[in-house]
Formats: C-alpha cells, structure tokens, sequence
C-alpha cells in the first residue's frame, strides 16, 4: 500500500504561479504568460493566460482533512492579428501547447496534466485583436490544510517493557524494530 504523504496540499495562487513559471521556463517564443482575465493593456503576442474554471472532488480521498479534486484548468494563447498568418499561428501554437501540458505535473504535487480539448476562443471582447485558442486540460491535485502536521510520524511503533509509556522516544517504527537489542 502506498504512503501518503503529508503535505499542506496546493494553493490555488500557488498552482497558478507555478504553471504560470513552468510555460514562462519551457516554452521560450511566450512573450508573457499571466492570469486570466487580468488584460490590463495591449498584449505583446505570442503570449498565454492561466486560468482555472472550477473542480470537482475524486472518488479516493487522502482522509487527513485535505481534498482531492480534479482541476478544470485551461491556457489561452493569444497570437496578434497584424501577422498575416495569425490563425495558423495560433493552431499551431495551441497544438504545441497541447503537446507540453500533456502528462505535464509543472514541478508540483500533483498528477499529470490530462488535455481534454483545443479549440479557437472568441468569447472575450477585450481579446478582439487577437487570434486566441484554448487549450483545456484536467489535473488531479490536493488542496487544502493536513489534520495531522508534516513532521508528525505515523505506522506502527513497537517498544518492549518501556519504562514511562508516554515517551515516544522508546518506541521504534515497527520495520526497525530487532528482538536482539532490547
């Protein structure tokens, strides 16, 4: 049976910043890669979005007062439409990015990037001017705060006429335990 590990599970600022800095590192010809929908001015292109739309729990809990989920997450990459071949443009970088985000954990704690769908996105006025392609992928992640700290030992502990039974000190982790040093 596996372990799980105890962790503090994933921020959603966290899992942002940290897709946001794996595409900024590995994918050099992105002018920027920001939240969406933070458009705050004319974009530089070729550039992406990060956004997450929503999740939903899995079946197999971890049971430590953290939540599994599954992350509906997708990149928007957007290509000016002054290039003359902004539509193929955009396809073909839509399809690169489907490519690197497939099976992709960006450095964190969570299961690899599954890719659902690639299609064009025209849903956002402020993105007019620009050939824009969406790429959806789900990644199953950990959220939330451990009932139990991460340094705080867990199995099985075994100790042999301890002399004070609070003193965790003289309890060894079951697969250390030899029946000749006690």
């Amino acid at each position: 049976m596996e372990q799980i590990q105890m962790s503090k599970g994933i921020h959603l600022t966290d899992y942002h910043d940290g897709v946001r800095l794996w595409l900024k590192s590995n994918v050099p010809w992105l002018k920027s890669v920001e939240y969406y929908p933070e458009i705050t001015e004319t974009l530089e292109t070729p550039c992406a979005f990060v956004s997450v739309m929503g999740w939903e729990p899995v079946p197999h809990q971890p049971g430590n007062g953290q939540l599994a989920v599954n992350m509906h997450c997708e990149v928007l990459v957007a290509i000016g439409v002054k290039e003359s071949t902004h539509q193929l443009d955009a396809r073909n970088a839509a399809m690169f990015l489907s490519v690197v985000l497939q099976d992709n954990d960006f450095g964190l704690k969570a299961m690899p990037a599954k890719v659902v769908s690639a299609d064009p996105d025209a849903l956002d006025p402020e993105l007019d001017d620009y050939a824009v392609w969406s790429i959806k992928y789900v990644q199953n992640v950990t959220i939330g705060m451990p009932t139990l700290e991460p340094d705080e030992e867990r199995g099985i502990r075994l100790a042999v006429n301890p002399e004070n039974m609070d003193d965790k000190n003289e309890y060894q982790p079951l697969g250390d335990f030899d029946e000749t040093n006690n």
